[in-house]
């Protein structure tokens, strides 16, 4: 085992040990997560968003489960910056693999992915209204495969299930789009007026398929709803 598969490893321990009421993110939602504060257009600062990956203030008994679980999760963030700087192509997300059905579950990863785009809804519609077409289609399509987990739709179920079946492939190419979008602006450059984050204002984005509710349990049996756990286990 490699010694970045030791860290995952020890990562998923925290995450998974944090009670289920919590309602922590697993591994594959903390990476979407991470993934989308990395090709932000604008930094969202760690104080902003570390403590929704554990559920809150004052959950840890010690003050060292805390630091350790912290150090980690920034560990992950790190890695993540440090992977699409040196090869944006090359990106990989964390997806859970059922061997019994022999299906990747890539539901929980653009939960959390989805949840990153919420701190700045503005930014990420201002890259949907750009003239940029494959990062214009790659928010709306993160958008599409987010309603396709949360089960509300105006898609056939054909279309739903193909965009399903696409998703391990569809997603490290919305990254590396969404990152070339980002990294073709000036630093800290933010365009004015159209973009006001309204998608993210006026509830749950656009849902699609007819998949299981986000606030059902998970079938894998964790206890955690759907959303927030398919894949953890």
């Amino acid at each position: 085992m490699t010694d970045f598969e030791e860290e995952l490893d020890r990562l998923n321990e925290l995450l998974n040990g944090i009670p289920v009421e919590r309602e922590a993110m697993s591994l594959s939602q903390l990476d979407g997560y991470v993934a989308a504060l990395a090709v932000c257009p604008e930094r969202v600062p760690p104080s902003e968003w570390l403590h929704d990956v554990w559920g809150g203030d004052g959950m840890f008994e010690t003050a060292a489960e805390a630091a350790e679980t912290e150090a980690a999760v920034m560990d992950h963030y790190d890695r993540v910056v440090q992977e699409l700087s040196d090869d944006p192509g090359a990106y990989a997300p964390i997806l859970a693999f059922d061997p019994e059905e022999e299906e990747v579950w890539w539901e929980a990863w653009v939960d959390g992915f989805e949840r990153g785009m919420r701190l700045r809804p503005a930014r990420w519609e201002e890259i949907a209204l750009s003239d940029d077409a494959e990062a214009s289609d790659s928010v709306t399509m993160m958008i599409t495969m987010h309603g396709i987990l949360t089960g509300r739709s105006e898609l056939t179920d054909e279309v739903a299930e193909e965009i399903a079946t696409l998703a391990p492939v569809l997603i490290p190419m919305m990254v590396a789009h969404l990152d070339a979008w980002t990294k073709s602006r000036e630093p800290g450059r933010m365009a004015g007026g159209a973009a006001t984050g309204a998608w993210f204002e006026t509830g749950d984005p656009p849902s699609f398929g007819l998949r299981a509710g986000g606030d059902e349990p998970c079938p894998c049996g964790s206890g955690r709803r759907y959303r927030r756990c398919r894949g953890a286990n």
